[in-house]
């Protein structure tokens, strides 16, 4: 729950993060277009956030400080940042970003069915109807496409989605005692470690072969990892119902920049699908708070 009643200006800078965020994955489109692969578009993103959230706790005087339980709990989280963000950019580089990006923010509903399989909420009717729209939607979003769709692709994003969902059912059970910038430091520096070694040891480091390349490298690193930071500011001030509502807006917001930017664009059946898809998410977790 908020602290305190958020402000315009909170939801704004919310907003804010979420452009950024959708922003980032178009720039990935961009780098992976010339010349970069997945593992060092993956470790660009996960070492520039680690490196804004060490600012950020050296700008606070804070210093990370933990348990051996807890260390070894957030390594394991490290390894699951891994496998999401290699898995989305999966997604992002063979599909349209907005269509990954729908099939990602399909997160939510697996939260709530692994938490009623843990035992911490059932399965109320108005969940399993808002699963229901929001499968609808998805058939709109994927069937439709003139070409087929990429099933790499969608497993790609599909797979982000439930390793995302592990990642948020675990962290409070194997980092219960960490504050939010520190926790996300440790995981990110993890993440970045295990990227770092995986892609050098096997010669997958790939940088941009022109400047349109760096372009988009730099952009995918330092929008991920301000709006990534931004979240965990903002998520104390907004709660976390309200932060996730705003987020799910993200596809809409990569919708438009896509069209903009690299001539994607979806057909009105498909329009129509992402709109079930966003309503369905937003309804489910208003309903839950």
């Amino acid at each position: 729950m908020p602290t305190q009643r958020p402000s315009v200006a909170h939801l704004l800078a919310l907003v804010t993060c979420a452009i950024s965020l959708g922003s980032a994955h178009v720039f990935a489109r961009l780098a992976f277009a010339h010349g970069v692969n997945l593992f060092t578009a993956a470790m660009m993103r996960a070492g520039c956030a680690s490196l804004i959230v060490a600012l950020l706790l050296v700008a606070r005087r804070t210093w990370p400080r933990a348990s051996r339980r807890t260390l070894v709990g957030t390594l394991i989280l490290g390894v699951f940042v891994v496998g999401q963000t290699l898995l989305i950019q999966v997604g992002v580089k063979r599909l349209p970003v907005t269509v990954a990006l729908l099939l990602f923010y399909t997160y939510p509903f697996f939260v709530a069915i692994v938490s009623s399989m843990l035992g911490d909420h059932r399965l109320s009717p108005s969940l399993l109807g808002a699963l229901a729209l929001a499968f609808t939607g998805l058939i709109l979003v994927l069937g439709v496409a003139p070409d087929g769709v990429d099933p790499i692709g969608v497993a790609g994003a599909v797979g982000a989605a439930v390793v995302f969902t592990g990642t948020l059912i675990l962290t409070p059970r194997l980092a219960p005692d960490l504050g939010a910038p520190v926790r996300t430091f440790l995981m990110m520096t993890a993440a970045t470690t295990f990227l770092t070694v995986l892609s050098v040891s096997t010669g997958n480091v790939a940088w941009p072969d022109s400047g349109t390349g760096w372009i988009g490298l730099a952009g995918l690193a330092v929008l991920y990892g301000s709006g990534i930071v931004g979240l965990f500011l903002l998520l104390p001030k907004m709660g976390p119902v309200q932060t996730a509502v705003v987020l799910n807006l993200e596809p809409v917001f990569v919708a438009m920049i896509a069209w903009a930017t690299l001539g994607e664009s979806l057909t009105v059946l498909q329009m129509a699908g992402a709109a079930l898809v966003v309503c369905a998410v937003i309804y489910s977790q208003l309903r839950r708070r």
